[in-house]
């Protein structure tokens, strides 16, 4: 798998420069994660959700890789839509603001739960998404109809667009309730840019570009 995530991660960065797209830090700390479901966790009747809008470079790359679409249209996908987008082959919800992924989530584990459905229901979220009210009110749903076929995931590296979460929530309280409330909820802990040194925990490499000479510092680093 780490040859798997290196790969992954070039791809990232080379659809990204030609694409002249963003979110670059957000989609390097979820290529661990992402890859794991893909290609190790996700069944056949399982359905996936990337809720951190964000990052979605990482995503696209994997479902390009896994045969959803050819890798030619991957700088398509991202000058169009970079935001996570059901116009994308492999992709079943959009989304924009953060912290609506996981309340569609539940409604699809409780249709699933109802009908008696096979396979579980992920949902990727940020941490940044525990700022949202409506991921709180989502966590609540989970606990009363006992959605243990709901799979939480929190990419976890700290920053939101502009700035530290921990400026804005006590993140340990937080998880300390998700953890409690919820019956699958797994933090990861990530960094911001993972896998490129100039990028790690740098929050302003949410909105910045590669230029031709980052990039072959980034994709050197990939090897």
């Amino acid at each position: 798998m780490k040859e798997k995530c290196k790969q992954i991660r070039r791809d990232v960065l080379q659809a990204s420069f030609e694409s002249n797209a963003c979110h670059i830090g957000s989609a390097l700390s979820c290529v661990e994660i992402l890859v794991d479901l893909f290609y190790n966790k996700l069944k056949e009747n399982d359905i996936f959700l990337f809720s951190k809008a964000s990052g979605v470079a990482t995503l696209y790359c994997i479902l390009a890789d896994k045969g959803y679409f050819p890798k030619e249209k991957l700088v398509y996908y991202l000058k169009n839509y970079p935001l996570a987008s059901k116009e994308v082959p492999g992709i079943i919800h959009s989304v924009g603001s953060v912290g609506h992924g996981l309340s569609v989530g539940c409604g699809i584990a409780l249709g699933k739960k109802l009908k008696k459905e096979k396979g579980n229901v992920y949902v990727l979220i940020s941490d940044g998404e525990l700022n949202e009210g409506s991921t709180y009110e989502a966590v609540l749903f989970v606990r009363q109809h006992k959605l243990n076929n709901l799979f939480i995931i929190c990419d976890n590296n700290g920053y939101q667009a502009c700035g530290a979460i921990k400026d804005i929530l006590d993140l340990e309280t937080a998880f300390e309730f998700y953890k409690k409330t919820l019956p699958n909820f797994e933090r990861v802990k990530t960094i911001k840019g993972q896998g490129v040194s100039f990028m790690e925990g740098k929050v302003q490499w949410h909105y910045k570009n590669l230029t031709e000479e980052s990039l072959e510092q980034a994709l050197k680093e990939n090897e």
